[in-house]
């Protein structure tokens, strides 16, 4: 019986200990986490986008930082630098990818592998790759600008990285060609003044410059059609797109004739250490507003299909986990669902928030062994109590037993077999250990073991008057 108190008592102390340090364990060993994003946007198309963000995460408790002082490759090395600020971005596809393969340097390779730890919030939009060139050169393909002067875009965005690498898988490279960093006009200047026979341009369809150059007379847009499925295959970032004949204007028709345009997908990354209730938020900003698909003048944005953007299908970058999870379900997980909104009314710190969703599964698991627990933690007190009354209830029956055989009397009376009796009980008793809040029980067995050696005298007394 004592060793089920034991148990019982044991059990409880677990659980209870369980349950606290659990608790305490989380909270020490989970690093502080800020309620705040700060994404690097670049041009306005992404700075426009990233807005509409900010209502829904400042709801849940997240403040949202808007930096546009970085782009392209600039971007991608402020996200995996940890001094920098920044924990998410939005980035052009196929810069990372063309880090790797054989066209890529040593160099290029080293950076793939360091680029390739970020994590993907999914991707946003088209943006294609324009190629126009001065409509009196006989060009057709990539291969056609070997020896010509191509405009690549500036340094700092990331369409010179995806031109030169274009250029490069045809044969057009630096050592026989001029690559101008610079970018076209609106008005297609360069192409017309001949300080330039090409240029790359990797923008939304609904950019202003795009839809301006569609409409420049004497210029062509290049036709990716024969070779756009080698394209794709060879660069998985990229995918093709049609230019269907008339999709710009009726009247003239622009353009004459369908083009197939190769065309890369915007993606929105994040530091892989960033916390997983801010990427689900994030996400779920992201998933609740898609770029819209009709531009500023209320024209249907060319290559828009309503449900294909934001996409979870990323080729280049691996989907956070947490992202995943929110696109799979259309929802955030129940705990942020239902605190985040709560504790930002309530003015909680959102480390509060993004505790409560990384551990209340597992809290919520508790509660089963809370149901035992907290029963048996109510009986122990009782059972503890039960046990210290039962060690004095045995020598109380020891004492019984001694008494009853003084009553008995007649020729069972031994007065040395009595009297070694009495005092063995006395003895062990003495002995006993318990808490000061049972002393008075114990002072009462001793008193009652005084009774009984008093009676054992007073019979003995009476055995030796009898014998004289």
């Amino acid at each position: 019986m004592e060793s089920n108190v034991a148990k019982a008592a044991a059990i409880g102390i677990t659980g209870v200990g369980v349950v606290v340090g659990s608790v305490f364990y989380a909270f020490q060993a989970r690093p502080i986490v800020p309620g705040k994003i700060v994404m690097a946007t670049g041009n306005t198309h992404y700075h426009q986008l990233a807005e509409t963000y900010r209502a829904d995460l400042e709801r849940n408790g997240v403040q949202l930082e808007l930096r546009r002082t970085t782009e392209g490759f600039g971007t991608l090395r402020a996200l995996v630098d940890k001094d920098s600020g920044l924990n998410a971005g939005f980035v052009k596809g196929g810069l990372v990818g063309s880090l790797q393969g054989r066209l890529a340097t040593t160099k290029a390779k080293g950076r793939h592998a360091e680029l390739s730890t970020l994590r993907s919030v999914g991707r946003m939009f088209y943006e294609p790759i324009w190629v126009f060139t001065r409509e009196d050169l006989p060009i057709e393909s990539l291969r056609d600008l070997k020896g010509k002067r191509i405009l690549v875009g500036t340094r700092e965005s990331g369409t010179r990285r995806l031109a030169s690498v274009l250029l490069k898988a045809n044969g057009v490279l630096r050592t026989d060609s001029t690559f101008i960093e610079e970018e076209l006009k609106p008005d297609a200047a360069q192409l017309f003044d001949g300080s330039t026979d090409a240029a790359v341009l990797v923008l939304p369809p609904d950019d202003d410059k795009i839809q301006q150059l569609l409409r420049v007379d004497n210029i062509r847009l290049m036709d990716f059609s024969p070779e756009s499925e080698a394209y794709t295959n060879r660069f998985p970032a990229l995918t093709k797109v049609v230019l269907r004949q008339g999709a710009v204007e009726f009247n003239p028709v622009i353009p004459s004739a369908d083009i197939t345009l190769l065309a890369t997908t915007v993606a929105l990354l994040v530091r892989p250490e960033m916390d997983p209730a801010l990427v689900s938020l994030l996400t779920q900003a992201v998933i609740s507003h898609p770029k819209p698909g009709f531009d500023k003048n209320g024209d249907p944005v060319l290559f828009y299909k309503a449900g294909e953007f934001p996409s979870s299908n990323d080729p280049e970058f691996a989907v956070a986990s947490d992202a995943r999870l929110v696109y799979k379900s259309g929802e955030l997980p129940l705990m942020l669902r239902v605190l985040a909104p709560t504790n930002q009314r309530f003015g909680v710190p959102f480390s509060v928030t993004a505790f409560a969703s990384a551990h209340g599964a597992k809290l919520i698991l508790l509660i089963p062994i809370l149901a035992v627990v907290l029963p048996l933690m109510r009986i122990v007190p009782a059972m503890y109590v039960w046990f210290i009354r039962r060690r004095l209830m045995y020598w109380y029956r020891q004492l019984k037993t001694l008494e009853h055989s003084l009553d008995s009397g007649g020729a069972k009376y031994d007065h040395a077999a009595h009297q070694a009796e009495i005092e063995r009980i006395d003895s062990h008793v003495r002995r006993i250990r318990v808490p000061l809040y049972f002393s008075d029980r114990l002072y009462d067995l001793r008193g009652h073991i005084d009774l009984v050696r008093q009676r054992l005298a007073d019979r003995t007394a009476l055995t030796k008057m009898a014998a004289e």
